[in-house]
């Protein structure tokens, strides 16, 4: 798998079929508009719910390259869909986390 490509819980929920079908529903009268999105959330929960039973769990094993602070990719992974200022914030936090784990460095020897 390409290490610059995360996978998100979309990756392993969505197909090519619930994206067409999301695709249309917009553009039904609204009282086909219900049971076709609950027909989709039906279709996502199952597609969850193998993918969470196999048993090699496609999130945990490449979502994250070997070596990578789960921590610091959390944080980058969510910063793609914040605001400017809400990126900002996590730039800070991710900064206050460096300069923590240095100072436990420096301290503990």
């Amino acid at each position: 798998m390409d290490e610059n490509k995360s996978i998100t819980y979309d990756d392993l929920i969505q197909t090519r079929n619930t994206q067409i079908l999301k695709s249309i529903v917009p553009f039904l009268d609204v009282p086909t508009q219900k049971p076709l999105a609950m027909l989709i959330q039906l279709m996502e929960w199952k597609n969850a719910t193998a993918a969470f039973s196999r048993q090699e769990n496609s999130m945990a094993a490449c979502s994250l390259p070997a070596g990578t602070k789960r921590r610091d990719a959390m944080l980058s992974a969510v910063r793609k869909y914040c605001t400017p200022k809400e990126q900002e914030m996590i730039d800070t936090i991710q900064t206050l986390f460096c300069i923590m784990e240095n100072q436990d460095l420096f301290h503990n020897p």
